[in-house]
């Protein structure tokens, strides 16, 4: 299928073939029939992506810090690394359309094939021929509705919240400030309210056209001073609320606010504005101002966008997905028009032709429709790159997933050591750009196509947590090698499915991302450690930093947790650098977060103890890890793998390291050896278990509040040789 996406660094626009979307749990899988170009919102994407580097820095001081923290804490290559994939990877453009279902995923089956829908969201309701929506982002076309109206869903919805936290009453005088898109459906809308609406533009012929769209009075003005015609048109006092919908980077769509509204008026802001304003009117007429956050409730939870979560109707009436569906139900009713909005239509074969267009000079467009044909689309196109690498003995790795950590960090180390052969992520257009960065033969659509590919031989696995165990067991049953990302599965269930898959599969290597035991300063702690026959102990501490609110990672259904997702990395530390099985585990948790901030204890048959201190409290300043082993004389610190010390009876060995390495190009050059029968295994498939066990046994440690022992474990085993 063909979809439009823009590049983060020059801000160019593509039309690009990428794999079919395949519909998933909680998704929507559409053909799309038509979506909407919004002129304000998509003209600054345009501007902003165009900016050069140092411009975009000035524009998002935000992430600028974001990077800097990151090159504070894991070094300037990683910095570089990452920041380079984020602007390396080519972003889809669009938020509203409307399509046919092709196909509903399980949780969101009440949307049958062949129904027409409207849908929302960025990233999601783009200009391609398929999209892959989330289920709240979309609802049903009312019978009649032209799909081309269907298609103004989201910009419509954005309106109507507007329109929901000013509250107007029957009767208010309401002054709507820029008459773009979402200005005009407001100006509707408010007057539907009962509202006597006064519009506001530069340019007249807006003014016009909100005139003949229910405004009873509409005013040129271009600076804040010329407010004299509505004060008078409201006897002097202003106006019961104002509503701004303009994009500016100047004060003035505020200051002229400020001024036109009454003494406690009400000031909602709708658009991108400057709000650097004048106190002073603001303060003297104590006026209340209130933003007005896109779509309505639900926009950003991504509890509710991305996993189905439906907030209870007697205390959310307005979600954003009722948002979309009143708005449609306004335009089947005729009470809202956007007809008169649509200054222009182009076929999805012009669309760049549509942004030459919307970035004119002299450009009057206001509604850009873009048309799709109906029928006609291939859903399994495979996506060609660069040609096939020249065989040279190396083993064919294909990826499934491909987020930013696989980009910064895992196929940059693949690409030295391997043939690239295919690549498969959630969307299309990330599959398609990895493909074309790294040197993939091809990408795909979807996990099947590779686990069906008879000319790979490693599957990498690089996906959200929940699906790890049930890929890693097909690849492994299926013939191929594995790497798959830590976890290796969140759950017992996905336990007993691997090992059941390595029973069948015993000559295929499989390794999970545990990288810190490949890492130069932790084998020096295990070789000390190996002088001593007697008890060690182990202390680590993490100071992993808070996620953001509604990460994915905390979804027990999704991530698992910190303590599965994240613990199980020190876990795996823990038992290489002690080298003997585990025997009991112990957590306790934080009463609030524990999953964040919690202490656990790991006994091991030799009578060794490790304790884990994980948190995500504290000042991010500080080194986010800090190893410490106790053997017998001596005594080894890892400080972040920045820098190591060994101190023995006879003195002390400090390992210096102009880069921070955790290990993780060796661990994949390891794994491609041992792969390729150059090597033997990694990590023996049953220490691999037991790790991914007692990580488990942690989290039902904390539940209990409990030891937990491993009796599945052999008493007395003798160390594992260091790899």
């Amino acid at each position: 299928m063909r979809q439009l996406v823009q590049s983060l660094r020059d801000g160019s626009l593509e039309v690009v073939e990428v794999p079919s979307p395949k519909a998933r749990r909680g998704m929507v899988h559409v053909r799309n029939l038509a979506s909407v170009i919004s002129p304000g919102t998509e003209r600054a994407m345009q501007e902003l992506a165009k900016k050069s580097l140092l411009e975009k820095a000035l524009a998002r001081p935000d992430l600028v810090r974001k990077v800097l923290e990151k090159a504070r804490k894991d070094g300037i290559l990683a910095a570089y690394r990452a920041a380079s994939a984020r602007l390396d990877e080519p972003v889809p453009v669009g938020y509203s359309c409307a399509g046919r279902v092709i196909e509903a995923g399980q949780g969101a089956e009440e949307f049958a094939p062949g129904t027409l829908v409207a849908c929302g969201g960025a990233g999601h309701a783009s200009h391609a021929e398929e999209v892959l929506v989330p289920r709240n982002l979309v609802v049903p076309v009312p019978d009649g509705l032209p799909i081309e109206h269907a298609a103004f869903a989201t910009i419509g919805a954005i309106a109507l919240h507007g329109v929901h936290i000013t509250k107007p009453e029957l009767g208010e005088d309401v002054v709507v400030i820029g008459l773009g898109l979402i200005g005009l459906i407001t100006v509707q809308m408010l007057q539907v309210s009962g509202c006597r609406v006064i519009a506001v533009d530069l340019d007249e012929n807006r003014v016009a056209l909100a005139k003949s769209l229910g405004a009873e009075l509409s005013f040129t003005l271009s600076h804040p001073q010329e407010h004299e015609p509505i004060m008078d048109a409201t006897s002097g006092y202003g106006a019961d609320a104002v509503v701004v919908c303009a994009a500016s980077s100047s004060p003035d769509p505020m200051e002229l606010a400020g001024k036109v509204a009454r003494d406690r008026g009400r000031v909602v802001v709708v658009g991108t504005v400057k709000t650097e304003f004048d106190r002073g009117p603001y303060y003297m007429k104590e006026l209340e101002v209130r933003l007005s956050r896109s779509y309505g409730p639900g926009r950003y939870d991504q509890d509710y966008e991305e996993r189905g979560l439906i907030y209870p109707r007697p205390y959310v009436r307005f979600t954003e997905t009722e948002n979309m569906r009143v708005f449609l139900h306004l335009l089947a009713s005729g009470k809202v028009k956007v007809e008169p909005l649509i200054t222009h239509r182009f076929p999805f074969d012009r669309v760049l032709q549509a942004y030459q267009e919307l970035e004119s000079p002299s450009s009057k467009a206001l509604g850009i429709v873009l048309e799709y044909p109906k029928e006609g689309y291939s859903f399994t196109t495979p996506i060609s790159s660069r040609a096939p690498l020249p065989s040279t003995g190396r083993l064919r790795v294909s990826f499934i997933g491909a987020g930013n950590f696989a980009r910064a960090v895992l196929l940059p180390a693949f690409a030295k050591h391997a043939v690239l052969r295919a690549v498969a992520t959630g969307r299309g257009h990330t599959a398609r750009a990895v493909a074309e960065r790294f040197g993939f033969e091809r990408a795909v659509d979807g996990a099947q196509a590779i686990l069906d590919d008879p000319d790979t031989d490693v599957v990498v696995i690089a996906t959200r947590h929940d699906s790890h165990a049930r890929l890693v067991a097909e690849a492994l049953v299926r013939g191929k090698h594995v790497f798959v990302e830590k976890p290796l599965a969140i759950d017992e269930e996905g336990i007993a499915q691997v090992e059941e898959a390595l029973k069948q599969a015993t000559d295929r290597v499989l390794h999970v991302g545990f990288n810190r035991r490949f890492a130069p300063m932790s084998r020096e702690l295990r070789e000390m450690r190996l002088q001593s026959p007697r008890p060690a102990f182990l202390a680590i501490r993490v100071s992993a930093g808070p996620l953001p609110p509604g990460h994915w990672l905390n979804d027990p259904l999704e991530g698992g947790g910190r303590l599965i997702g994240e613990g199980c990395h020190f876990v795996d530390l823990a038992r290489f650098l002690i080298g003997h099985r585990i025997a009991w585990v112990h957590a306790m948790g934080a009463s609030e977060d524990a999953q964040s901030n919690f202490v656990a204890s790991l006994g091991f048959v030799d009578g060794s103890v490790a304790s884990i201190s994980y948190t995500a409290l504290g000042s991010p300043r500080i080194d986010k890890e800090l190893i410490e082993l106790f053997a017998g004389p001596s005594t080894g610190r890892i400080e972040d793998f920045k820098k190591a010390l060994i101190a023995t009876p006879y003195g002390e060995r400090r390992i210096p390291s102009i880069s921070k390495d955790k290990g993780h190009e060796a661990q994949i050059e390891s794994f491609l050896k041992a792969a390729a029968g150059r090597a033997p295994r990694l990590i023996p498939p049953e220490e691999i278990l037991e790790v991914s066990r007692a990580t488990l046994a942690l989290v039902e440690s904390m539940r209990k509040g409990v030891r937990v022992a491993l009796p599945h474990l052999v008493t007395g085993a003798e160390p594992t040789q260091a790899q």
